[in-house]
């Protein structure tokens, strides 16, 4: 049912309506290649054939022998080998250096989550022109959102820290960081731009091949987001995955209940957005009238990651 280099979408009758088209391939792979050591080596280990010698009967002293190196300590397993000799191959030819493996490793351990995310959100909700920046992209600019977002994230001061969000040398050479360049950006509830401005949609975020994700502005991928019941169910029931999310986030409170039932039933359209090699998609959630008027640095705090990938609905 997904399309394999566009977004599905899901009416809320379940009929399918067609896809967009993606851009090219050609700069997503050079921007691969430069900063995404991780998926570049873990996955092309993972699709390496596992090569064996015939098998032949050996003693339990023999097999423990044969698994410890010369210094006596255990042999490290098959693939975690085959992860470092693709490392050591791709710092040999000069694609990676040990100064931007550390430097990829140390910006996803310390600098990226969903907090990123959720300062975007947060000014979107308070700036109109930011919010149409980040949604109204031109038809031959489908990825022009990065400009806005870059903008935002290195010259606006994050209270907390008394810098700006992001400095050019923490997101390896890349617009936003890793995984940030090919971004669109949906918004969830009343729709305020384009040909569906004043209908009411729901949009969320899933990869139905794998687990590509905006890591930029969200981090590591939940557990769940990679599980093949999440990947194959919110392509078939996107409203009922969003209804299981919902039921453990109320936790029996019927009047979060019914805040959430009354979105739903509001709804004109649910649409699934697959995620694929060229491009990631981000939801703006709807912000609870409730939460009008506070500050933007308050909204952050408030802002979750399911949310921003449409698996649930804010709450006040």
């Amino acid at each position: 049912m997904s399309q394999p280099d566009s977004e599905t979408r899901k009416p809320a009758d379940g009929s399918s309506s067609p896809s967009d088209p993606t851009p090219s391939g050609i700069a997503r792979r050079s921007f691969l290649r430069n900063s995404s050591l991780a998926a570049l080596a873990a996955g092309a280990a993972a699709g390496l054939p596992a090569v064996s010698a015939p098998s032949t009967p050996e003693s339990t002293a023999a097999k423990k022998e044969k698994e410890a190196d010369e210094d006596g300590e255990p042999a490290l397993p098959p693939l975690k080998q085959r992860v470092l000799a693709l490392k050591s191959l791709l710092i040999q030819k000069g694609v990676l250096s040990e100064d931007k493996i550390n430097g990829f490793i140390a910006y996803y351990e310390k600098f990226i989550g969903p907090h990123l995310g959720a300062a975007a959100v947060a000014h979107a909700w308070v700036n109109p022109d930011f919010r149409a920046s980040l949604l109204s992209t031109p038809a031959d600019k489908p990825f022009q959102a990065t400009a806005a977002l870059r903008n935002f994230f290195f010259n606006t001061v994050n209270p907390e820290s008394g810098r700006p969000y992001l400095v050019p040398d923490l997101t390896l050479g890349t617009a936003i960081g890793p995984e940030g360049e090919f971004l669109r950006i949906v918004e969830n509830g009343l729709q305020t731009t384009g040909p569906d401005k004043g209908s009411r949609k729901h949009n969320i975020v899933a990869c139905t091949v794998c687990s590509c994700y905006p890591q930029a502005l969200l981090g590591v991928q939940p557990t769940w987001y990679k599980s093949q019941q999440y990947r194959s169910r919110v392509i078939a029931d996107p409203l009922g995955v969003v209804d299981e999310f919902m039921t453990d986030l109320v936790a029996g409170d019927s009047k979060k209940w019914a805040a959430y039932t009354a979105y739903r039933d509001g709804l004109d359209e649910i649409c699934t957005w697959d995620s694929n090699s060229e491009v990631r998609f981000f939801v703006i959630p709807e912000q609870p009238q409730s939460w009008r008027g506070l500050p933007e640095q308050e909204l952050r705090k408030r802002i979750t990651r399911n949310a921003m990938l449409g698996a649930e609905i804010l709450l006040p």
